[in-house]
C-alpha cells in the first residue's frame, strides 16, 4: 500500500491567465420560503459582505408550515383580493442590496386547492397561474425588481419510503398543464425577465421528465429562458449535469436556454443542527466544488443552498438560526471578492489539495484547502510581484475565516492545512491598485447563446464594471455568445477590447465583435482589436433614451485565447 503523501507544494503564476474566470454571477444562493424580512434584516451585514447575484426563495404560498402571516389570496363576491406585502418585503430589501429575487412560485392557497386537498394539490391552474400573473403585472409598481421567476418547485420529488408527494400532488402531465397556463401569463405580464423551470429534484431518477419537459415548450412555442434542476452531493453532481446538457445539446433550438442548478449543496441533504455541515470541512467542501463547477461553462448559475438556516430540521446555512456566521460563509465572503481574472496555479501534492487564484493590479487573492484525510504541510509560491502586505485567514477546528492576520508580504509561505482546512490569502500594493471602471449602464438581464452544452469555452460578464470576458479554452469553435440588456446608458457607450493569449501577449488571429442593438431596430458592429476604444452614440439606436442591448462574440480565434470587453 502506497504511504500518503503529506506534503504538498502550490505554485502560483500571477502573469499567466487560465480558463474560466472566478465569476460573480455563477455562484448565488438559495434561502427557504421559511425564512422571512426580519431575518434578512438581521443578516443584512453577511449579505452585504457576501453580495450574491441573487437570492432564490420557494416562496412557500399556502403551505402553514412556511409562516405567512396575511393570506396571499382571499376571494370576494368581486373576484380574488391578493396581498403579497410579506414576499414584496423582502423583495425591496434585496433590491436595496443590488441583489435580484429569484422566485419560485409555490406552493397552494387554500382558494385553489380541491376538497379535502392541502397546499401541494391544485384543482385550479388558470386561478393559480392568474395570481402569479397578477403579482408580477404589480411587481415593479410596489417597488419590486424581480429577476428570475419559476414555475413552481420540485413537482417531481416523491417521498422515498412511502411514495408520497413532498411538494405537487400532481404528476408530470400536470406539471405540463401548469407550466403551459403559468409561463405564458408571467412573460405577458413581465416581458423582459427571464421564466423558466421545472426545479426538477431528482435528475436520476426522474430523467424522463427533462425530454417531456423540453419537448412540449419546443413543440409549443413556450416561454423558456432557463432548465433548473436540484442536486445535493458531491459525488454524483457530474452525473446528474451531463444528462441534463445532453438533453439540451440534442435540441440545438433551445441554444438560448440557460442551465441553473438552484438548489446545491456539497454535502447529501441532512443537516441536523450542529451537524457537520456547520464545521469547517464545508468550506473546503464549497471552494472545491466552486473550482469544478466553473469548469462546466454549460452550467449558468449555482445557487447554493443555503445561504441562512431555515430551521425545521435544515440547518445548511452559512449563517446559523441565531445569526452567526459559519466557517463556510467566509469560504463564500473571499471567493465573491477575489479578482475576477484567474490566474494559473500549480499543485504538486495528494490530489485533494485544491486552490484558486485572482490577479489584477496591486491585487493577488489565492484559497488553498485540503480535503485529503490527513492533515498536509503546504508549500506556496505567490510568484512574482511586489506586495506590500498579505492578509491570511485561516478555516479549521479553531479558526472560522472571519478575521485576518496582517503580515508582511513574502513569496513563500509555510502552512500546516489540518483535514478540511482551507487558507486564504491576500496580498495587495496599495500603489499598484486602480479604480475600476464605471459601468455603462445597470444590467437589467444577462442572455447566453450556446452553441455547444459540454464546451471548455467560456463566457462571462462582470455587472459591476460591464466587462466581458471570453475564452476558447480547448474549443475554439464553441465560445458561447453572451448579450447583456442595460438601462440608464448615456448618450454614448465606450468600448475597449483586448484579445490575448495566456501569457497577455496580443493575439492577431480571430474577430471579437460587439454588437450594440437599440429598440428601433437599428445597431452597430464594432470589430475590436489593438486600436483605440470606439465610442458608440446611441442616440439613434434606443426607443427608450438610456437602454441598449449588447452582445459580444469570439469568433475564429485560437485555443486558449482570451478575451475582454469594457463597456464604459
Amino acid at each position: 500500500m502506497k504511504i500518503p503523501a503529506t506534503t504538498a507544494t502550490v505554485r502560483v503564476h500571477p502573469a499567466r491567465r487560465a480558463d474560466h474566470p472566478l465569476s460573480k454571477s455563477k455562484f448565488a444562493v438559495f434561502n427557504s420560503g421559511i425564512v422571512h424580512a426580519p431575518t434578512y434584516r438581521r443578516d443584512e451585514a453577511a449579505l452585504r459582505a457576501a453580495h450574491p447575484e441573487s437570492v432564490r426563495i420557494d416562496i412557500g404560498w399556502g403551505a402553514q408550515w412556511i409562516g405567512y402571516e396575511r393570506p396571499i389570496s382571499t376571494p370576494t363576491p368581486d373576484g380574488f383580493v391578493y396581498d403579497f406585502s410579506e414576499l414584496d418585503e423582502i423583495g425591496t430589501f434585496l433590491n436595496g442590496l443590488g441583489i435580484r429575487p429569484y422566485w419560485s412560485y409555490c406552493y397552494v392557497p387554500a382558494p385553489y386547492q380541491p376538497e379535502g386537498g392541502d397546499w401541494r394539490d391544485l384543482a385550479d391552474d388558470a386561478g393559480w397561474a392568474e395570481m402569479v400573473r397578477a403579482y408580477v403585472a404589480g411587481a415593479r409598481e410596489r417597488g419590486v425588481k424581480v429577476g428570475y421567476h419559476e414555475v413552481y418547485n420540485e413537482p417531481d420529488l416523491r417521498d422515498e419510503k412511502t411514495g408520497e408527494a413532498v411538494f405537487y400532488g400532481g404528476d408530470l402531465d400536470d406539471y405540463l398543464q401548469l407550466y403551459r397556463t403559468a409561463a405564458p401569463a408571467i412573460r405577458e405580464a413581465d416581458p423582459d425577465t427571464p421564466v423558466g423551470g421545472p426545479a426538477l429534484a431528482m435528475v436520476l431518477p426522474n430523467e424522463h421528465w427533462i425530454p417531456a419537459f423540453l419537448d412540449t415548450v419546443r413543440s409549443e412555442k413556450l416561454p423558456l429562458d432557463f432548465f433548473s434542476f436540484h442536486h445535493y452531493g458531491t459525488h454524483s453532481v457530474h452525473v446528474a449535469l451531463e444528462k441534463v446538457l445532453r438533453h439540451l445539446e440534442e435540441r440545438p433550438d433551445l441554444a438560448d436556454v440557460e442551465v441553473h442548478l438552484n438548489e446545491y449543496n456539497s454535502y447529501p441533504v441532512h443537516y441536523p443542527r450542529g451537524g457537520t455541515q456547520d464545521g469547517h470541512h464545508m468550506a473546503a467542501a464549497l471552494l472545491a466544488d466552486f473550482a469544478t463547477l466553473l469548469a462546466a461553462p454549460g452550467l449558468t448559475k449555482v445557487n447554493w443552498a443555503q445561504f441562512l438556516d431555515s430551521g425545521q430540521d435544515n440547518y445548511s446555512g452559512m449563517v446559523t438560526i441565531d445569526g452567526e456566521r459559519k466557517p463556510v460563509l467566509s469560504a463564500y465572503e473571499f471567493y465573491q471578492n477575489m479578482p475576477t481574472d484567474r490566474c494559473v496555479i500549480e499543485i504538486d501534492g495528494p490530489p485533494e489539495v485544491g486552490g484558486l487564484a485572482g490577479v489584477e493590479p496591486g491585487r493577488l487573492s489565492v484559497a488553498v484547502w485540503n480535503r485529503s484525510p490527513r492533515a498536509v504541510r503546504v508549500r506556496l509560491d505567490l510568484g512574482e510581484g511586489t506586495y506590500e502586505s498579505v492578509a491570511l485567514r485561516r478555516i479549521d477546528d479553531g479558526n472560522d475565516g472571519a478575521e485576518a492576520e496582517h503580515l508582511p508580504a513574502e513569496r513563500f509561505w509555510d502552512l500546516e492545512l489540518p483535514r478540511g482546512g482551507v487558507a486564504l490569502l491576500e496580498a495587495t500594493d496599495t500603489a499598484a491598485r486602480t479604480a475600476p471602471p464605471a459601468p455603462a449602464g445597470a444590467v437589467r438581464r444577462v442572455r447566453h447563446r450556446y452553441t455547444a452544452r459540454t464546451t471548455s469555452a467560456w463566457a462571462d460578464l462582470d455587472e459591476a464594471t460591464t466587462t466581458f470576458r471570453l475564452g476558447t479554452a480547448t474549443d475554439p469553435h464553441a465560445v458561447p455568445v453572451i448579450t447583456a440588456d442595460l438601462e440608464g446608458c448615456g448618450e454614448t457607450i465606450t468600448v475597449t477590447g483586448r484579445l490575448t493569449d495566456a501569457s497577455g501577449a496580443p493575439l492577431t488571429g480571430g474577430r471579437l465583435v460587439v454588437r450594440i442593438d437599440g429598440g428601433l431596430g437599428q445597431s452597430r458592429e464594432v470589430y475590436l482589436d489593438e486600436q483605440a476604444p470606439q465610442t458608440v452614440d446611441l442616440t439613434g439606436l434606443a426607443a427608450e433614451p438610456g437602454r441598449a442591448r449588447v452582445t459580444v462574440a469570439l469568433r475564429d480565434a485560437p485555443e486558449h485565447a482570451f478575451a475582454t470587453v469594457t463597456l464604459t
